[in-house]
């Protein structure tokens, strides 16, 4: 058992995980606060502005990762030569893994709108709610665009669309890969063609037909990294690949740098044509991570990185939110009527990014602990008993 459970982790995909979540959380307060991210050394200095205000980029690479993690354990079942898992039972962990959180930051989040009142422009809070409960968020311009909940949350949108065409793509998958993989990628890049012509390209660009190849290179990943015999490679070949997965970071991060949008329209179109080229080299690295060998594996999977990761789906969740309401409350204080971050100076940003992160740490750990991992639990007991 222990060894089925080491051979169905990798350490690469825990690490992307915190990796993504930090670069969009690191993105999504630098909007709140402003604080330049650059910093100095040896007299030189750096400047991470540009990565940082490209990390909604990094988005994709969460939709990839959830692509492999998804069809991972079922490569290893076709390894195994055991059938593909039950759609039911598939829905039902889906459902025990991601709504508890996402339920309770809905609800609390209507909790707040109602007290304090909505945001101007926003949509009625039923139609806010229904959208958000049917998981068509992004169905609708005043949902997607100016919800009054939790501006993150249209990504679970997407989530849960590709959640429910899994068992029947992964079943196609699993027969023809690369046919299916191919198809996946064709039609991606086929919508994506058709909304880079649209003069308003908002509402169509995050929709998951130009997401599926984001998938399809995850569950390709997923399979060739199923082919590779336990342990092969020598000592050699897994610094090799180690080094692989660091060269494939360090492109995605030329990814970003590489931006130089003009207006809102060339920010979406330059994500579109990124997104093919950001999903190769996010496949490089986890099939790089996926043969680091033990030894390496152990080193970065290790306990802080496991608990990030860990607690990395109710952080991204609640980042943005309460990164908004703390400057909606004065916290930290300032003096300012709007737009504190132009006003108050370099003491008042470094102090409102502490907040910022603290605070949403603090929720993550709670969140995880105290609702997700025992609604879990009692969901598992409940199916468990005759």
């Amino acid at each position: 058992m222990n060894d089925l459970r080491e051979r169905r982790y990798i350490a690469a995909a825990d690490l992307l995980r915190i990796f993504c979540v930090g670069g969009v959380a690191w993105f999504h307060i630098w909007q709140q606060s402003w604080l330049d991210p650059g910093f100095a050394v040896a007299g030189v200095w750096v400047d991470m502005s540009r990565l940082v205000r490209r990390g909604y980029m990094l988005v994709d690479l969460m939709l990839l990762l959830s692509g492999f993690l998804l069809y991972w354990p079922e490569a290893l079942r076709a390894r195994e030569g055991r059938p593909f898992s039950p759609a039911a039972g598939f829905y039902r962990r889906r459902a025990a893994r991601i709504l508890p959180s996402y339920l309770f930051a809905i609800l609390a989040a209507a909790a707040v709108c109602l007290f304090s009142g909505p945001v101007p422009g926003s949509p009625p809070l039923w139609q806010d709610l229904l959208t958000h409960l049917s998981f068509t968020t992004t169905f609708t311009r005043p949902t997607y665009l100016w919800t009054n909940l939790n501006g993150v949350l249209w990504t679970l949108a997407v989530e849960v669309q590709f959640y429910l065409l899994f068992p029947l793509i992964g079943r196609l998958f699993r027969r023809s890969p690369v046919p299916v993989w191919a198809f996946m990628t064709a039609l991606a890049l086929f919508c994506r063609g058709l909304v880079s012509r649209f003069a308003d390209p908002t509402m169509f660009f995050n929709q998951l037909p130009c997401m599926l190849d984001l998938y399809a290179f995850g569950m390709m990943t997923a399979h060739l990294l199923s082919l590779r015999k336990k342990g092969e490679g020598s000592r050699r070949q897994k610094l090799v690949w180690a080094l692989v997965s660091v060269l494939a970071l360090l492109g995605i991060l030329e990814v970003l740098w590489q931006q130089h949008p003009v207006d809102g329209r060339d920010l979406q179109l330059l994500q579109l044509y990124w997104r093919l080229p950001l999903a190769v080299l996010g496949s490089v690295y986890l099939y790089a991570g996926g043969c680091w060998g033990a030894r390496i594996s152990r080193a970065v999977g290790n306990p802080p990185v496991r608990f990030l990761a860990g607690i990395s789906y109710n952080f991204y969740i609640w980042h943005q939110y309460l990164a908004v309401k703390l400057k909606e409350l004065h916290l930290p204080p300032y003096t300012a009527p709007e737009l504190p971050q132009m006003t108050e100076g370099l003491g008042w940003q470094r102090l409102y990014n502490f907040y910022c992160w603290a605070a949403a740490l603090l929720a993550a750990v709670l969140a995880t602990y105290l609702i997700e991992k025992p609604a879990a639990q009692l969901l598992g007991k409940r199916r468990k008993r005759p």
